[in-house]
């Protein structure tokens, strides 16, 4: 008994030191801030010790399936001086990584970043087309689940009528608009489907649940496209 009244005591001690910040642990933060070229750069500090230089690991991803092609490493010693500007410690906390981009086929990149084991908060993502690279920056990549997929266009049949305009007023495009249940993924919304980045534009009166419609230019693709499962991620 007085074994278990001491065990019960040192661990309401150290909840209590946890909720009081009695005890904490130093991590760092930062933002991955866009791409030139091959280069990612961004920064990241420690704020409970402002003279280090953290190290950083830039993970690249495929935008298809999340897996992983390269992790590079780095070390956020920079000068940025709009940092320093913002009273950000000493502003050396910089960091560039080649992610060699220029390589890579067109499609859509998942760009993430670590420093000294925490996550930074936002990711980028990398959109190559024609050997150009466009960027934006989202606060995380959050998964749905599985869908069911399957693809709509302006024909008559399709379209009810509605050719490209879509219920939010937008005009559809291939390769942009899908139709969805706005109660599950709002209008507006970003979502990344096996590789390509879509908008929630539009609604569809068989489009209930985790089921997405995906616009296509000619009745051709719909046919091609068929039905398919596949994995949902929205961009936030």
């Amino acid at each position: 008994m007085k074994f278990k009244f001491i065990l019960t005591f040192f661990v309401t001690a150290v909840l209590s030191a946890f909720s009081c910040g009695l005890v904490s642990f130093a991590a760092c933060t930062g933002h991955l801030d866009g791409v030139s070229g091959d280069t990612i750069s961004g920064w990241a500090w420690n704020p409970d010790d402002p003279q280090a230089a953290p190290s950083v690991t830039v993970t690249l991803r495929n935008g298809t399936d999340l897996s992983v092609i390269r992790a590079i490493s780095a070390v956020a010693g920079d000068s940025f001086s709009h940092l320093a500007a913002e009273g950000i410690g000493t502003g050396n906390y910089g960091f560039s990584v080649n992610a060699a981009l220029s390589s890579l086929p067109d499609g859509v990149y998942i760009a993430e970043a670590e420093a000294d084991g925490s996550r930074l908060p936002n990711l980028l993502v990398l959109e190559k087309k024609g050997g150009s690279v466009s960027t934006s920056s989202a606060a995380s990549l959050r998964p749905l689940g599985a869908f069911t997929t399957t693809a709509y266009c302006p024909c008559s049949t399709c379209s009810e009528g509605w050719g490209r305009n879509t219920s939010t007023g937008a005009v559809a495009t291939s390769g942009h608009t899908i139709a969805v249940d706005p109660r599950v993924i709002p209008y507006g919304s970003r979502v990344l489907i096996g590789g390509v980045i879509y908008t929630a534009e539009d609604r569809g009166g068989g489009v209930k649940g985790s089921h997405v419609d995906i616009f296509f230019d000619t009745h051709e693709e719909t046919r091609m496209y068929g039905s398919r499962t596949m994995e949902v991620f929205l961009l936030q």
